[in-house]
């Protein structure tokens, strides 16, 4: 009980000044609210800062980043200017010694030029007049302007000979075809007679050229054999014409002649004729003929005159063979052959 009342007593004490008492814990209560206020609006701020300062530090992360790429960059442009510095400062060494080299040269050069003294006018005149100068080397030259062409008019001598013999000769004799002998037989028989004739054209050709005319072959006895061996070539070339084609075979062989002449390269190197005849060049006996001979009368390698020498035998032999074809065809007896179209 007397605890009671002390507390009512207290109480009682304190009732005048409760309403002050509560007025300012409610001021107190007050600047605490607008301090909480404050509080969280500095709160908030605080988390904006934080937010800006963790894009920041991002930020600075990515620049830090790209900085040391761009060191890395700047140190690999560094070396590569050190090494152009390098290979500049060589090169200008280089251009150095070569201006250097130049400018020896050019004062050597000028020590060489002549001056205009009157000892060295002639000479300059010359220069100046002929500055170009012929350096001409001939191996086996012709003697003189008949030698050089001998090749040709002797082949073409031989082929017109065997022409003629074979106008007055038969390349085959009908008595020969009818009497049952073997064709080679009949062949040789109509060859014979011409290839005598021919024989003798060659001596005689040899014998006008050598001691009538003063033509001097390197190898005389050699020219002499090629010259028969061309007119066993020639004169059975023109019997297997005549044989084959009858009187139509003159005209072929005229035909040829004219050909050989053109392309034969006796009068003017081959190589600046039409190139028809250049084709034909290496397939005519001529061709052969005239390589032969020169070498014969002037000299030179001795594989032209052998080449030469087998190529009119295969002639030769080549048409022994196809006269023999048309002798053993020549055995029939037509009327065209009893009474022939053209005769001549």
């Amino acid at each position: 009980m007397h605890t009671v009342a002390a507390t009512a007593r207290q109480v009682a004490q304190a009732a005048p000044h409760l309403a002050d008492d509560v007025a300012a814990a409610r001021t107190q209560v007050d600047r605490l609210a607008a301090g909480l206020d404050a509080l969280a609006g500095g709160a908030s701020r605080l988390q904006g800062g934080t937010t800006a300062a963790v894009q920041g530090a991002k930020d600075l992360n990515g620049g830090l980043y790209r900085l040391a790429s761009g060191a890395r960059q700047l140190d690999s442009g560094l070396g590569d200017l050190a090494d152009g510095g390098h290979r500049l400062a060589t090169g200008l060494t280089s251009l150095g010694d070569g201006a250097t080299r130049l400018a020896d040269g050019l004062a050597t050069g000028a020590g060489k030029i002549p001056g205009y003294d009157p000892d060295t006018a002639a000479e300059r005149a010359g220069v100046l007049g002929d500055p170009v100068a012929l350096n001409r080397q001939t191996e086996h030259p012709a003697g003189t302007y008949g030698a050089g062409f001998a090749p040709y008019f002797l082949g073409l001598a031989l082929w017109v000979g065997a022409m003629i013999s074979y106008m007055v000769l038969r390349p085959l004799t009908r008595r020969h075809l009818v009497s049952g002998a073997r064709p080679w037989r009949a062949a040789l028989a109509g060859w014979l007679p011409a290839l005598l004739i021919g024989v003798v054209q060659a001596t005689a050709l040899f014998l006008v050229v050598r001691f009538a005319l003063g033509l001097r072959p390197v190898s005389p006895w050699a020219m002499y054999a090629f010259l028969g061996l061309t007119a066993v070539a020639f004169t059975a070339l023109i019997q297997w014409f005549g044989a084959r084609l009858g009187p139509a075979g003159r005209l072929v062989a005229l035909a040829v002649l004219m050909l050989q002449l053109t392309s034969s390269g006796g009068t003017y190197p081959i190589e600046t004729t039409p190139g028809f005849l250049q084709a034909v060049h290496p397939f005519l006996p001529m061709t052969y003929v005239v390589s032969g001979l020169r070498h014969l009368i002037n000299g030179g390698p001795g594989g032209t005159v052998v080449t030469g020498a087998l190529v009119l035998a295969g002639f030769a032999a080549a048409a022994f063979a196809l006269t023999c074809l048309a002798a053993w065809r020549g055995r029939r007896l037509t009327p065209a052959k009893l009474h022939p179209d053209l005769v001549m």
